[in-house]
């Protein structure tokens, strides 16, 4: 394991060991699963075509985020805990679990800023219930929501987020686990909170054994100086690449922490119109004297691809299986 993540050029993000068997069943095996590193530029392909599958929702779902990404201010992140449909604090939290033991499972869920409990339901007409609902009911893991505010930026949030489930595991008696599972963005934001420092006898990221990110673009680069407003959403939601700060891109991952990355299939595999697509766009990254690079955010974790056709990575039936296996 190396200090800080392994770079690939801009241009050559097809890092995958070998393609995905569409004849595959969907199983999500620790140690077994295919390792699938995601082809960033291909997603711009799986945009285009998503116009032919969603021809109305798609053209809006593609825009809005870039509108938002000019007239969004950058006012301070607010991280909060939810329960029960509404925000409490950390003792209102703990005092409401029911807790077994003096060695509580802590489920923590981070959606993407600006969203809250409610994407975890989406699909539960064909899965019947959430992640936090099953791993509760079958293996007695605490959900512990949080909410990120819209416009957050990444470091902001994860220094909030890391000061919020602190203060929920003091609120605990007993030495707790704790498992952070993060959907798109929040999977970004939980994996920069595990490299905040806390204070205190019991800091909670040495209770962390796995963070589980899900729909969680990978790959990233550094800011550059078109890497804002227009430019930021190209990467973000048309290139699939994420744009971060310098001190992002070079933090480690903890060796004490199992890292699982759970993709889309489809933006998974090799496309040769995604990647010419996407060369068109790097020409921004590019100087005369030498090429951006993209950092791998996640260089030691275990991936995982599954199609999204039907279900999303919120809420979909082989993730439950494979989290009652991971987390029994």
């Amino acid at each position: 394991m190396t200090s800080s993540p392994e770079t690939v050029r801009a241009v050559v993000l097809n890092v995958e060991d070998a393609p995905v068997d569409p004849d595959t069943e969907e199983l999500l095996d620790r140690g077994q699963g295919k390792v699938a590193g995601l082809v960033g530029l291909a997603k711009l392909a799986w945009r285009i075509t998503a116009f032919a599958r969603r021809p109305f929702a798609a053209p809006f779902a593609l825009a809005t985020p870039i509108i938002r990404g000019v007239v969004n201010t950058d006012s301070g992140p607010a991280v909060a805990v939810r329960h029960q449909g509404r925000m409490v604090s950390p003792k209102e939290w703990a005092d409401a679990q029911r807790q077994v033991g003096t060695s509580p499972r802590i489920l923590v869920l981070i959606p993407p800023a600006g969203k809250d409990e409610t994407v975890w339901d989406e699909g539960s007409q064909a899965t019947g219930a959430t992640y936090a609902d099953r791993l509760a009911e079958l293996l007695g893991w605490m959900p512990l929501h949080m909410h990120v505010s819209v416009g957050s930026k990444s470091v902001p949030a994860a220094v909030a987020l890391s000061s919020r489930i602190q203060e929920c595991v003091d609120a605990l008696v007993g030495e707790p686990r704790i498992v952070l599972v993060g959907y798109a963005g929040g999977g970004l934001i939980a994996r920069n909170a595990l490299g905040v420092a806390t204070a205190g006898p019991r800091p909670w990221t040495t209770y962390v054994s796995e963070l589980i990110a899900l729909g969680t673009t990978p790959y990233a680069v550094t800011s550059a100086p078109i890497s804002g407003g227009v430019g930021k959403q190209l990467d973000e939601h048309l290139a699939g690449i994420a744009v971060v700060g310098a001190d992002e891109a070079m933090l480690p991952p903890r060796p004490d922490v199992d890292y699982l990355l759970v993709t889309d299939k489809a933006t998974s595999r090799p496309n040769r119109v995604g990647r010419l697509f996407g060369e068109m766009l790097w020409w921004r990254h590019k100087t005369p004297l030498r090429s951006r690079r993209v950092r791998d955010l996640f260089p030691t974790a275990e991936r995982f691809t599954l199609s999204t056709a039907e279900t999303p990575l919120s809420n979909h039936p082989a993730v439950h299986d494979a989290l009652l296996r991971w987390l029994a």
